[in-house]
């Protein structure tokens, strides 16, 4: 596959698991877009990532931002041995970085509230967001994300 083909499959991936409501976390779902393009997988990981989602419905980060963060980790994070590693855990930080650079000129925050704006926590906002396409602005959110995330991973790679 070409790099274009496997950003494509990931934001396709991305974007269909949130709009079908296969998955409903959009943290898990780009986490799980990068994993099943690029490897390697970790159902626990996914778990993890899942209460991520919608802020948290704490007024946190949008859940694509974490979901991202992790799916990087899994290819750039610390093997066992550089655990005790500062050096390397400097050179972990910088495709994060450029993701959280992307992802703020991309969508204009960091966070799910102001991204979507409105409070999903609040049942009244909530129904609003539905009633305008919500999950549609979502499913194509996450697809974006993963398109970014991609584009970091396919250029470290070569």
């Amino acid at each position: 596959m070409t790099n274009s083909d496997l950003r494509r499959k990931a934001e396709e991936l991305a974007y269909s698991y949130l709009s079908s409501k296969k998955t409903v976390s959009c943290a898990l779902t780009v986490l799980l877009a990068i994993q099943e393009t690029f490897g390697p997988q970790d159902e626990l990981l996914l778990k993890a990532a899942s209460p991520m989602a919608g802020g948290s419905r704490a007024g946190s980060f949008c859940g694509a931002l974490p979901g991202g963060i992790l799916a990087l980790g899994m290819q750039y994070g610390l093997e066992r041995e550089q655990f005790g590693d500062i050096d390397a855990l400097i050179q972990s930080y910088q495709p994060v970085i450029e993701y959280y650079r992307k992802f703020e000129s991309e969508f204009g925050s960091r966070y799910c509230h102001e991204i979507i704006g409105c409070d999903l926590a609040d049942p009244k906002q909530r129904e609003k967001w539905l009633d305008r396409g919500g999950w549609e602005e979502c499913s194509k959110l996450v697809g974006k994300a993963a398109g970014i995330v991609s584009d970091i991973i396919l250029a470290k790679r070569y």
